[in-house]
């Protein structure tokens, strides 16, 4: 039964290390996923910035537009100045040639700070391009570095799993069921050493005596908590 029982323990240690390499497996997706929304959200940042100084340059433009009709009829106003007869007319026509130089002004002032914005949101989206292109190179590295990790722990699996079945097929039929069943029911860990009189599965107190007994490694002896398998190693 020592023999067995040992055996036992050998191949949970295995399972343990199987169980480790199936998590790591699951992480790469995620990972993977990661990296591709941080691509997303810098994408769409960039975007964003894209269409806002199109729609600031759109703006901008008009607004020159609108100072070069502005800028004309100042002139024809001016021109007017010779031909009024008046000085009522000549009065009315200088209010309105200065009220036509302060929509000028306006207008100007409107197109420096449009141009002012589109020339911070450029550097932004210069900065957001050199971001994405960093970000571009390193999750390509990554995302080899993972699928060459995924084939590697690939192998190593079906290697441990190999010798995980190859331990098990020497002990009995009987110990192999329980050591299943436990391993379905408990979370992979079916069997599990036992320190100070502690089961290491759920880290409850067991008995003194048969802490005793379990010391022995003679009998199949399970945890009166968790119902794990105990077997006692002074160094594991």
């Amino acid at each position: 039964m020592e023999q067995e029982l040992e055996t036992l323990f050998e191949a949970q240690k295995l399972e343990s290390m199987i169980m480790e390499g199936e998590q790591k497996l699951l992480q790469a997706p995620r990972r993977l996923k990661q990296m591709e929304d941080e691509l997303g959200a810098v994408r769409e940042k960039i975007e964003r910035e894209k269409e806002i100084i199109e729609e600031l340059e759109k703006e901008r433009r008009k607004k020159e537009k609108e100072l070069e009709v502005e800028k004309d009829k100042i002139k024809k106003l001016e021109v007017r100045l010779y031909d009024v007869k008046t000085n009522k007319e000549y009065q009315a026509l200088l209010k309105e040639i200065e009220s036509a130089k302060e929509a000028n002004d306006r207008t100007e002032e409107d197109v420096l700070v449009l141009m002012d914005k589109v020339e911070d949101l450029k550097k932004d989206f210069e900065g957001s391009t050199v971001q994405l292109k960093k970000l571009e190179k390193e999750s390509e590295i990554e995302r080899v570095a993972i699928e060459k990790e995924t084939r590697s722990m690939d192998e190593v699996i079906a290697k441990l799993t190999t010798e995980r079945d190859n331990l098990l097929s020497v002990v009995s039929e009987n110990l192999r069921t329980i050591y299943g069943i436990l391993r379905e029911k408990r979370g992979g860990v079916a069997v599990t050493n036992v320190k100070h009189g502690v089961c290491l599965g759920c880290n409850m107190n067991i008995p003194p005596q048969l802490f005793i007994e379990v010391t022995k490694n003679k009998q199949l002896i399970q945890c009166p908590s968790c119902n794990r398998i105990l077997f006692f190693r002074e160094n594991d």
